[in-house]
């Protein structure tokens, strides 16, 4: 069921920055991290200094292009069953404390997600990043920061003082999915830990947002939502393998098997101005948590994948990020 996917390269990194300036930041604060991140990096990466990247003729070698300027061909779109741009090889998991205002002498940690191709890139995130914290400055006031490390997942420590290591952890999706649980009807437990911003349906179908998790339906919302990331991903970043391996309408049914045994969802609403644009965007999405109950086993190696790639809408500024609380096991 997996087997279009299980070849993805995943690393996740540890950062950490210390305020060189006082810093106010919103207390959800995915849209501080990333919101000035695509400069940083355009300027850590691009040779040309061009405004626009499409008629640049060093497009097809640049770090920046690939990495930020998600554009598809529309034959692609539709093979992919993408709705808009692709989506992007990387994803920021801002930290959740409640904390807004930090001064020289605080620290503050986020994680990185690198995806596929992108985490040959590593070096050029992490540059970004100084010159995001040095130059561009990050909240309210636009407070200034160092980077202090960068740690893998293992807490191996890469980055000190300046220099940059190598031999960090990268892990495949099929070692991540790999899990030993019983076969048996049990629960999951997932605790959205940033807003889910996700539709009914994807592609090009235009349906509503998710706004409750109380259905049955829900369960395979979710499950055909991480699988179709997961699949989009590695076409793109990973090997692409075989199309035909993958076909979400061939996923188990799930109604009658799967039931919500608790749901203690609210609605989160945040906002950010979007430079590019040129207006404020409204990414509200629901968090809380929502207790699966039933033949919940089969499923729980996507959504150990899923705690990785995040699900559905604005996952580079962190959104979709949950954890498992509570693995599968027998139901009492």
């Amino acid at each position: 069921m997996y087997s279009s996917f299980t070849s993805l390269s995943i690393a996740r990194f540890r950062f950490t920055i210390e305020p060189t300036e006082e810093i106010n930041l919103p207390e959800y604060k995915g849209s501080a991290f990333r919101g000035g991140f695509g400069h940083a990096f355009k300027r850590a990466t691009c040779i040309t200094r061009d405004r626009y990247c499409e008629p640049c003729i060093l497009k097809s070698s640049c770090t920046y292009f690939k990495v930020f300027e998600s554009k598809v061909s529309r034959e692609t779109a539709e093979r992919l069953r993408l709705g808009g741009d692709a989506p992007h090889p990387f994803v920021i998991e801002p930290p959740l404390t409640r904390q807004g205002y930090f001064q020289p002498g605080d620290r503050l940690s986020f994680s990185l997600v690198l995806i596929g191709t992108a985490i040959g890139q590593l070096p050029f995130f992490v540059y970004a990043f100084m010159i995001l914290g040095e130059s561009f400055g990050i909240g309210k006031g636009r407070g200034r920061f160092r980077l202090v490390s960068v740690e893998d997942e293992n807490g191996k420590q890469l980055y000190d003082n300046g220099n940059l290591a190598g031999g960090f952890v990268i892990r495949s999706a099929d070692e991540i999915m790999k899990t030993d649980v019983s076969s048996d009807d049990g629960r999951m437990k997932l605790r959205f830990e940033t807003p889910l911003r996700m539709k009914t349906a994807f592609g090009r179908d235009r349906k509503a947002l998710v706004t409750g998790m109380h259905e049955p339906a829900d369960f395979r919302v979710l499950l055909k939502s991480l699988y179709h990331r997961a699949f989009v991903l590695g076409q793109l970043y990973g090997e692409g393998v075989d199309e035909a391996e993958y076909d979400s309408r061939n996923l188990p049914l799930v109604d009658g098997t799967v039931a919500v045994e608790n749901a203690d969802i609210f609605w989160y609403d945040w906002e950010r101005f979007s430079q590019r644009q040129e207006r404020r965007m409204k990414l509200g999405g629901v968090m809380g948590e929502v207790t699966f109950s039933g033949k919940v086993a089969e499923y729980l190696p996507l959504f150990r994948l899923g705690e990785y790639l995040h699900i559905g809408k604005g996952t580079g500024f962190g959104l979709g990020k949950y954890r498992i609380a509570e693995e599968s096991g027998k139901t009492p």
